[in-house]
């Protein structure tokens, strides 16, 4: 068996990436990451669909040329500019130098600035247009901001495979096969699925919806997405994860994300944690913010539908931490969340008022009362933490 073989026409040519700490320079990565590409080969001309980044041109390039079997592919389709998807560009045209790099006008443009690709080298597709093969047929389909503005799928009807981009992808290297049927432990794809949509994709929910919307008339079988597995047996899976998160609709559960300089918020985060516990609340999740993967928080964000956020006040201000916390959950048009807020001060009382005026003009439900913790007196505190674990309870 070829793991790699997707269908009679389309083969895997990704590659892995296990040693990057970080996707984008900010977003950890603890299972790793995936640069999936794709050969499709019809009875008249091949086709490349996505490429890599250029770290691994050595590796890609083998797994190119051992798809094409001595043949030259006619075609090379971008879906999305991204330089991890396209640092090999520059390569893979040295190599073929006669193939043409498909792409809408977008595409052409920002790969000419990119990588200063020769005009002839292009042909560019308008939305709906197709790109015939032979017995196969490449049809495009523009799906502008999800996540830049010149993001594209292809669809092959014969086959119904989606050529879907970022969308529909995660974080995690693929361990031997690439299919999930062939896979276990699938469900980790589908957590890494949280973090990478809260880190990469969030504040184009709007965009995203409208992606699936057009796509959800094709007869679509399987998705091959540019990081993460081809899905095959939970192709409806992932459409549905995507679309509750494009929305933010969320699990019942809680996470608490804190800052603390000397351990006096944590312990107020941590009461509110046993509070709840003992209320029958079973999904808790606890995040220092001085010290927990940013990525992971978000993902936990994207994932449960009450948030509590904790700090102490720091020069009249929130913790920078949890400032620079707050302001990525604002930026990603958080909503659709009950928020609760924390906050602790020795002789300047801010922290608390500070989160609740961070989280005006967003679409939350923003729960009182605020604790506020003075020096170490978590007795004085208890009665108003007491009461958000009951509005939590509440709204939960």
């Amino acid at each position: 068996m070829n793991v790699r073989s997707i269908t009679g026409r389309v083969k895997y040519c990704g590659v892995n990436d296990r040693s990057k700490t970080l996707f984008e320079n900010l977003w950890q990565m603890p299972l790793g990451v995936s640069y999936n590409s794709y050969m499709v080969r019809g009875s008249a001309a091949s086709a490349l669909i996505d490429g890599c980044e250029v770290a691994h041109d050595n590796d890609y390039s083998a797994r190119v040329l051992e798809a094409l079997d001595g043949a030259s592919p006619d075609f090379l389709v971008v879906n999305h500019v991204e330089p991890d998807h396209t640092g090999a560009v520059p390569m893979l045209h040295c190599l073929f130098p006669d193939m043409k790099i498909v792409g809408n006008a977008k595409t052409v443009d920002m790969l000419k600035g990119f990588y200063g690709l020769p005009d002839d080298c292009f042909r560019t597709v308008a939305d709906g247009e197709s790109l015939s093969l032979g017995d196969v047929t490449l049809r495009f389909f523009l799906t502008p901001m999800v996540h830049w503005p010149e993001t594209m799928v292809t669809f092959i009807p014969e086959e119904g495979v989606l050529f879907s981009g970022d969308a529909f992808g995660c974080f995690g290297a693929l361990d031997g096969a690439v299919i999930d049927d062939a896979m276990d432990g699938i469900d980790r794809y589908f957590d890494e699925a949280y973090r990478y949509y809260g880190c990469i994709v969030a504040k184009y929910g709007r965009f995203v919806l409208n992606a699936i919307k057009k796509c959800s008339v094709l007869d679509i079988k399987i998705i091959c997405s540019t990081h993460g597995p081809v899905w095959r047996a939970n192709v409806s899976r992932i459409v549905e994860q995507y679309s509750r998160m494009a929305a933010w609709e969320a699990d019942k559960g809680v996470v608490i994300a804190y800052g603390s300089m000397y351990g006096h918020t944590a312990a107020m985060a941590e009461e509110l944690a046993a509070m709840l516990a003992e209320r029958g609340v079973r999904t808790i999740r606890l995040h220092d913010l001085s010290y927990a993967a940013k990525g992971s928080v978000l993902a936990d964000v994207m994932r449960y539908g009450t948030l509590v956020v904790a700090s102490p006040t720091y020069n009249g201000e929130l913790f920078p931490p949890v400032a620079a916390f707050v302001s990525a959950l604002v930026e990603r048009g958080i909503e659709n969340r009950t928020v609760g807020v924390m906050g602790s001060y020795t002789w300047g009382p801010m922290a608390a008022k500070k989160l609740a005026a961070a989280f005006e003009g967003t679409k939350v439900n923003l729960l009182a009362p605020a604790p506020m913790l003075k020096q170490n007196l978590i007795a004085d505190a208890e009665s108003e933490i007491t009461a958000l674990a009951d509005a939590i309870v509440s709204a939960l």
